[in-house]
This record gives C-alpha cells, sequence and structure tokens, in this order.
C-alpha cells in the first residue's frame, strides 16, 4: 500500500511540474516569442490598408496602415514582423489552418468568420468621414442611375474581390449570375476599365485613391448607393487561427490597438497610406 501511494504521489508531482510546461507550449505569445517572429498573413492589393510601392531602394514594399499597425505589434512583443502575401481567400484559409500567426488585411466581422477565427478589438471603422460599402463606376455609368432600384435593374456585371465582405454586397446588389469576383483588388480595377464589368463593390476608403489616380472612375453618392448602411461590415479588425491559446496574444494586440486610437498614431498611419496609396497609382 505504502509503494502505491508512494507512485500515486510522485504522479501527482510529476503533473503538476508538466502542466505549466504544456501550458506554455500552447501559448501563442509564447511561441512567437520563442521563434523571434511574428508571421503575418496580409493580401497587398488593398489601399490605403496595405499595397505595394517602389521605395527609394528601387524594391518592392509592401506598406499601408495595416501593415504599420502589425510592425507596431511586433515591436510591442519584441520580434521580427514577418509578412506572408497571398490573395483576400489565401489569407483567410492561412488564419484557418495557423499558417499565420494572424491576418490583417482589412478584414470586417461576419457570422461565418467568427466560427473559425478569434478577433481583435476593431481598430478602423468605415463609417462618417471615413467612408462607407458602395460603387465604384465609370461616370458615363454613374450619369445614367439615381437609385440602387434603377441600378439593380439594368442587370449591370458588378465585380468585386472574392471572399471579401464586398462580393457578398454585391450578391445582395444584383442577381447572382451578375456578379463576377476576382482574386485581387487591381484585378477588378483592371476589369472595370476594360468594360468587362460596369461597376465595382468597394470599401470607399480603398475607392479614393483609385479615383484620384484614374480621371474616368467615380464612387456614387453614398444617400443613394451605400451597400451597408446600417455599419454591420465597418469595422476592421484582425483575425487569429481558433481553438488555440489567444488570450495573451489578444492582449498585447488589443493594448496596441486602444493605445494607437487614443494617442491618435492610428489616425497618422490612416492619413499617411492614404497620401501614399494615392502617390504610388499616379506613378502607375
Amino acid at each position: 500500500m505504502k509503494k502505491l501511494m508512494t507512485l500515486f504521489l510522485a504522479l501527482l508531482v510529476s503533473l503538476a511540474v508538466l502542466a505549466p510546461s504544456a501550458q506554455a507550449a500552447d501559448n501563442q505569445l509564447e511561441k512567437i516569442k520563442e521563434k523571434g517572429t511574428l508571421v503575418v498573413g496580409t493580401s497587398p492589393d488593398f489601399p490605403p490598408r496595405e499595397f505595394y510601392i517602389i521605395n527609394d531602394k528601387g524594391e518592392k514594399e509592401i506598406v499601408g496602415s495595416d501593415i504599420a499597425l502589425a510592425k507596431a505589434i511586433a515591436d510591442k512583443i519584441g520580434v521580427k514582423l514577418e509578412l506572408v502575401t497571398t490573395d483576400f481567400n489565401g489569407v483567410i484559409a492561412n488564419i484557418q489552418t495557423g499558417t499565420v500567426d494572424l491576418g490583417i488585411s482589412g478584414f470586417s466581422w461576419t457570422q461565418a468568420r467568427e466560427e473559425v477565427m478569434d478577433f481583435s478589438v476593431g481598430y478602423s471603422q468605415e463609417t462618417g468621414d471615413n467612408g462607407y460599402q458602395g460603387l465604384l463606376v465609370s461616370k458615363e455609368t454613374a450619369d445614367k442611375f439615381k437609385t440602387l432600384d434603377e441600378l439593380k435593374a439594368a442587370n449591370l456585371t458588378i465585380g468585386a474581390q472574392g471572399g471579401s465582405i464586398q462580393y457578398e454586397l454585391a450578391l445582395q446588389a444584383t442577381k447572382p449570375t451578375n456578379v463576377k469576383q476576382y482574386g485581387t483588388l487591381d484585378a477588378a480595377v483592371l476589369a472595370l476599365n476594360a468594360g468587362d464589368i460596369q461597376a465595382m463593390v468597394v470599401s470607399t476608403s480603398s475607392a479614393e485613391p483609385l479615383v484620384a489616380a484614374f480621371d474616368n472612375l467615380t464612387i456614387l453618392p453614398r444617400d443613394a448607393f451605400d451597400l451597408d448602411p446600417e455599419n454591420k461590415y465597418a469595422n476592421n479588425v484582425i483575425g487569429l487561427p481558433k481553438n488555440h491559446d489567444n488570450a495573451d496574444l489578444l492582449k498585447v494586440i488589443n493594448e496596441v490597438i486602444e493605445t494607437a486610437i487614443k494617442d491618435g498614431t492610428m489616425e497618422k498611419w490612416e492619413t499617411e497610406a492614404k497620401a501614399l496609396s494615392t502617390k504610388a497609382l499616379e506613378v502607375e
């Protein structure tokens, strides 16, 4: 009996010793610190959030307000930032599989996404002066419609980026057979300019640099063509793999976001990114 009691006590001690180390092994923040890099998924075709520029060294570089936020999170943790670039659907897939530590690509909350990923607090709202979910069209097309019902009745072909909120809104704005999805925002813009589609569903903050760069494009007015009038999808969030121990990592992320909003850094990042995205498109 004494031997059994001794073995039982030894087992309890070993479990007590192993439990903290097992917990640490599952802690995402500790894993990131251990490897020394924060791996972030993004789709760099969404100015001013994330996009390419040619920097002073003549090299392609990914910049934008989302990228500035990602760098601030990496700095707060004390690690290097590593960007993994794919199309938008690829970012979501990489979050789901845990290929990346987090994804930042102008995400909005949806019920479907919440089922497969964890979210940070919101960091940028597409409301008020910051814009809305609307329609980018040629100026020639804009003159033909005064209401969304008129546009729907015209059976226009509407484009949007696959996997995005804008794609879901496009399906609501017209018949599904009239919607074309594109892997990147750039591809959809090319299709619009080529006349392959007659309108694009866009976040208007992303459309503003396009309007500045292309004289033939315009955004339909908010009062008649706001596709998300209740601002259901207005808030941008960061996505993390579900079923991971994200509590400590989310605490750091949310602290960075809340501080950046409070001290005006977030607004500064967005202002700088808008100016840079307009300049980048003008060069193209």
